[in-house]
C-alpha cells in the first residue's frame, strides 16, 4: 500500500502537484493520469526518493508512506536502500546495463553481496523472459529486443522480491506485441504486490488498471 497525505511538489518556484490526498491499495493496478507535464512522473519519483540522487530544485511537501516491516511509514524515514529494494521502478525507456543478461537481473543483489543464482531464475521466469534467455544469460544484455529489455527490467526489479512497482509508461517505446506482454505481465504481478501506472493511453488504462486517478481534476474512476 502507498499513501499519500497532503502531498506537494514541484521545483524551484513551479508547483507541479498541490494537496493530494490519495490510497493506492495493494492487489490493484492504479493509474495516474493527467495532461503532460502535470507531475505524474514526478509523483512516482518521489515515491521512490529518485529525487534525492538528482540535481534539481526539487521540493515536496506533506507525506508519503508505505507499508514496510508492518506499519505505514513515511518513505523519507526507510534507508534509501532497502526502500529502492521494496519499490521497484520501471522506465518509460528500457534500461539495460551494460553487461551481461545474468548479471543484469542479479545486479540489486551484488550490491549488497547476495549471490543467488534461483533468485535470478525466479525473476527471470516470472517476467516471462527465462525460457527466451535460459541459454544465453552469459550474452549482452544489449542482444535483446526492446521489448525483452523492458520485461529483464522488471526481472532486475523483481530479484529483491518489492512490494511496490512503479510503472511509468513502461509500453510507450514497445510494438503492439510486446506492449500486450507488458500489460499480461502486470496483471499477473497485482495479484502479489501494488502497481502504480503512469499513462497516457487511455485504452490501456481501462484494460489493466482498476482504478485511476486524474491529477487534473482530482477525481477517481474504478473499473473492478
Amino acid at each position: 500500500m502507498v499513501r499519500l497525505r497532503d502531498f506537494s511538489c514541484g521545483y524551484g518556484e513551479r508547483r507541479l502537484v498541490e494537496g493530494l490526498d490519495i490510497e493506492f491499495k495493494s492487489s490493484r493496478i492504479s493509474a495516474i493520469v493527467g495532461r503532460s507535464g502535470a507531475g505524474k512522473s514526478t509523483i512516482l519519483k518521489a515515491i521512490n526518493r529518485l529525487h534525492e540522487i538528482e540535481e534539481s530544485p526539487f521540493f515536496r511537501e506533506g507525506r508519503i508512506e508505505i507499508f514496510h516491516m508492518g506499519a505505514m511509514r513515511e518513505v523519507s524515514d526507510i534507508d534509501a536502500v532497502e526502500l529502492r529494494r521494496k519499490v521497484g521502478y520501471i522506465f518509460q525507456s528500457p534500461v539495460a546495463l551494460p553487461m551481461s543478461i545474468r548479471k543484469n537481473v542479479s545486479f540489486a543483489l551484488d550490491i549488497v553481496g547476495i549471490r543467488d543464482e534461483e533468485a535470478v531464475r525466479e525473476a527471470l521466469e516470472a517476467a516471462y523472459l527465462w525460457d527466451e534467455v535460459r541459454w544465453r544469460l552469459d550474452e549482452s544484455a544489449n542482444s535483446l529486443s526492446v521489448g525483452q529489455r523492458q520485461r529483464l527490467a522488471i526481472a532486475r526489479a523483481l530479484v529483491c522480491r518489492p512490494d511496490i512497482l512503479l510503472f511509468d509508461e513502461p509500453t510507450s517505446a514497445l510494438d503492439t506485441r510486446a506492449a500486450a506482454g507488458i500489460e499480461k505481465l502486470m496483471l499477473e504481478l497485482k495479484k502479489s504486490m501494488t502497481i502504480i501506472l503512469v499513462s497516457h493511453d487511455m485504452a490501456q488504462v481501462e484494460r489493466v488498471c482498476d482504478i485511476a486517478f486524474s491529477i487534473d481534476t482530482m477525481e477517481s474512476v474504478v473499473w473492478r
